[in-house]
């Protein structure tokens, strides 16, 4: 008997078993056929066109990126609205700005926004209806009393947890049919986008400062 084949068969079974496993609609059965399929496409090298020419203009690689993580965002909308309308947090807003104070702690109103990546106005109305709702609570900064201090509250709290399988549900469901590794992969590079990202923002630069940092930006890429 082979026992190096046999060894490495058991790491590729292992492999499988952790890619397909959990998901509302698995990608792969759990049997020989599906174990057979796993290991066809994970030898596939996909070849995605880069350009697009339509007419004289030219869609990018960087373009089709930009219209699915637009895509996505809006399907994860919907997903959000349809099985969480009724509950209290109701929005991934709600929700973002619940799980980071959670997770974070306390930090001033413009941290936080800045943290979910929303313009002032908009960042101003979420945090004031969890104020409403008691979900998070302000205070005065012994720092800057200009400043105000946003922490999440006890009810704010139980609300979260309560909702977290809901939660899941939905993010099984963005998630789609990826494999653990699929999803890691995926993890990493929008990890890297946002870091970019928040660079960017956490210095407040005006739409004409954006605008030169795009241009530049884009000089750099071609």
């Amino acid at each position: 008997m082979n026992h190096k084949l046999l060894i490495e068969f058991m790491h590729l079974l292992f492999e499988f078993e952790k890619d397909t496993a959990g998901g509302l609609l698995p990608k792969y059965a759990q049997t020989i056929d599906g174990f057979k399929k796993w290991i066809r496409e994970k030898q596939e090298d996909p070849i995605i066109n880069e350009d697009l020419v339509l007419g004289d203009t030219v869609v990018t690689t960087e373009q089709h990126i930009t219209i699915a993580l637009v895509k996505v965002a809006n399907y994860s909308k919907m997903y959000w609205r349809s099985l969480l309308a009724d509950i209290p947090i109701a929005t991934q807003e709600n929700w973002m700005v619940l799980f980071n104070l959670w997770m974070y702690g306390a930090m001033t109103k413009m941290e936080l926004i800045r943290i979910i990546a929303q313009e002032k106005p908009t960042g101003m109305q979420i945090i004031n209806r969890l104020i409403q709702l008691e979900f998070v609570d302000q205070s005065d900064s012994e720092v800057d009393k200009r400043s105000k201090i946003i922490e999440i509250t006890a009810v704010g709290q139980r609300e979260l947890l309560n909702q977290m399988n809901e939660i899941q549900q939905v993010s099984q469901m963005i998630n789609g049919k990826l494999g653990h590794s699929e999803k890691q992969q995926l993890l990493l590079s929008l990890t890297k986008l946002m870091d970019f990202h928040e660079e960017v923002f956490k210095e407040n630069k005006s739409k004409t400062e954006l605008l030169h940092l795009v241009l530049n930006h884009s000089k750099k890429e071609s």
